[in-house]
């Protein structure tokens, strides 16, 4: 039973990561009509650029995380798990930069802005350390900042979980859900995952005899 919910719950999560990687390239899609781009300057270029740019890489980053996750494929392909490792750190990198610029141009104010510029500052500092990490040969460290770096790139997929809940289920209007959820969305993330790096730690002291 464990295992099948294990397997259930892995298929639903792989669902919405590929489901909201391929929806945000449909921005792409010239022909694609998005109430959202309606909100924005699109006629601003500098918004054009930092928006497509934290897009298109966001994407690619999140599409990549099963793959840098997933314990045979990184066994048996290790030049693959470096290969497209550096795309991931790539991608984030420039892209969280560019989401930088685009949190200035959030809905709903300032507060939504802060709270995206903090996703994006986030996003580069846990990628930076998992990428200083393995640089210098620190597997354990790359590891662990790799699952806090992957933590924020799901905010994509939180995000998108938690507004519909905000405004459908709980009826809240756009413009109370949107600041919320620009802080919702990666926060909790984060201090999931660094509780879980924690157990996993204490778990692992137990298993060697280190506490009693």
């Amino acid at each position: 039973m464990t295992t099948v919910l294990k397997i259930t719950g892995k298929a639903i999560a792989l669902v919405f990561i590929f489901g909201v990687s391929a929806y945000a390239l449909a921005y792409f899609v010239p022909a694609f009509k998005s109430g959202f781009l309606t909100t924005k300057p699109t006629d601003n270029v500098f918004w054009r650029v930092v928006f497509f740019t934290h897009v298109g890489l966001g994407a690619t980053a999140l599409a990549l995380g099963p793959f840098q996750f997933w314990r045979k494929f990184r066994n048996r392909r290790m030049r693959w798990h470096r290969r497209l490792g550096k795309v991931y750190v790539f991608a984030i990198l420039v892209g969280s930069v560019a989401a930088f610029g685009a949190a200035w141009f959030a809905s709903t104010g300032w507060v939504a802005a802060v709270g995206f510029m903090g996703l994006a500052t986030a996003w580069f500092y846990t990628t930076l350390r998992a990428y200083q990490a393995i640089r210098a040969k620190k597997l354990k460290a790359h590891e662990q900042w790799m699952y806090r770096s992957y933590a924020v790139t799901l905010s994509a997929v939180t995000l998108r979980i938690i507004l519909p809940v905000e405004m459908v289920v709980l009826r809240l209007p756009f413009s109370t859900a949107y600041p919320i959820v620009a802080w919702l969305c990666w926060v909790p993330n984060l201090v999931f995952v660094e509780w879980w790096i924690r157990n996993r730690r204490q778990i692992h002291k137990v298993g060697r005899g280190e506490l009693v």
